[in-house]
């Protein structure tokens, strides 16, 4: 599609990001796939359809994924509080009696983020979360917070016994016949490159007088490791908020689950009902994992800080994922108007698209 790629281009001259890929699935059936640009710059690799990246907060669909499949299979349910679900939470009166759906809809309370990895070497997260203030002190209705999608991590470790790589490969992977979804993707050489180094956590850091000496270096990109500095430095890679990496043909095969009210080849991973809880407006902005209005008009979408972002419109049975390496450039930028020129374009084509297909 032209007008797309003219898109594409015009953001790519701005240095809005080094390079990026787009995916128009319609009822199932590929109807767009197209890189653009520079996976990494410095190795002068060139992006190609498959290239892998760092998902950053789309992770947090694929928690909500697993989080909605144990509802499904009674294990738990919303209203489930995090003392039942994760006994060691029950000596922490600020976290006892939230529950899975405030997790999920990010009205918990939660402050909005905070570096865990200052307080290493001490890595026992329920010891740090005991010893910071945990509540936003401007509190609102809803405050979008990593540290929601973190304990839903921990929820899924205690109710599955097993790492949550080992989860995903058995709930997501193996079902969905994903190729690439993985939290350690390092031995793979196509993966596009993130920021030099966390730059923009120091800041945040400095920002609150917080000090860490652990950095890695700015001087090259990261590659092959999660960017986010408290999956990377904390959780060693894996947390529920971030970490996953894939390329664009996963994310739409787990668009497309949510298009087919939760059924893959037949097989029911997640209840009808609890798919269109799930992506239909619940508190201010959020679903359960996904976000509405905003940039995204129609249906629901979730947008990642690395420059990536899945949306779905179930009346249009249409999926479309953007991936961009927007930290990828020296001085990185909100990339939102970008997406939303994308988007609006997807819905103005979006008859001539399901025409061609």
């Amino acid at each position: 599609m032209e007008k797309i790629d003219q898109i594409f281009e015009r953001y790519l001259q701005k240095k809005f990001f080094s390079g990026g890929v787009c995916s128009i699935s319609i009822n199932g059936q590929e109807a767009f796939l197209k890189a653009y640009g520079k996976a990494d710059t410095v190795k002068n690799k060139v992006m190609k359809a498959t290239t892998i990246f760092d998902l950053a907060s789309i992770t947090k669909i694929f928690t909500t994924t697993i989080i909605l499949h144990l509802v499904t299979n009674k294990k738990i349910s919303l209203s489930t509080t995090l003392k039942h679900c994760l006994p060691i939470t029950s000596r922490h009166s600020t976290l006892a009696n939230i529950t899975i759906n405030q997790l999920l809809s990010h009205s918990s309370g939660l402050k909005a983020w905070h570096p865990f990895y200052t307080k290493l070497p001490n890595n026992n997260f329920f010891e740090v979360l005991a010893e910071i203030d945990l509540i936003e002190e401007n509190r609102q209705e809803v405050m979008y917070s990593d540290l929601n999608f973190m304990l839903l991590g921990e929820v899924i470790k205690e109710q599955t016994n097993e790492t949550l790589e080992t989860t995903i490969q058995k709930m997501i992977r193996e079902p969905l016949e994903l190729s690439t979804l993985t939290y350690q993707p390092s031995s793979h050489s196509d993966i596009a490159a993130t920021e030099y180094g966390n730059r923009i956590e120091m800041k945040m850091c400095e920002d609150r007088n917080l000090v860490f000496d652990g950095w890695r270096p700015t001087h090259q990109p990261i590659s092959g490791t999660v960017n986010d500095g408290n999956a990377f430095y904390f959780f060693s890679g894996e947390s529920g908020h971030a970490g996953l990496f894939s390329n664009i043909e996963d994310l739409i095969k787990l668009g497309n689950l949510y298009m087919k009210g939760g059924v893959y080849k037949g097989r029911q991973l997640i209840s009808k009902e609890l798919v269109d809880y799930s992506i239909s407006q619940r508190v201010h902005n959020r679903g359960l994992g996904w976000e509405v209005n905003g940039i995204f008009p129609e249906g629901a979408g979730h947008t990642g800080f690395t420059g990536t972002a899945i949306w779905i419109v179930p009346e249009k049975q249409l999926t479309v994922v953007i991936l961009t390496n927007r930290l990828h450039v020296e001085k990185p930028k909100n990339i939102n108007p970008f997406r939303k020129e994308i988007v609006e374009t997807v819905l103005k084509e979006f008859e001539k698209l399901k025409g061609d297909l």
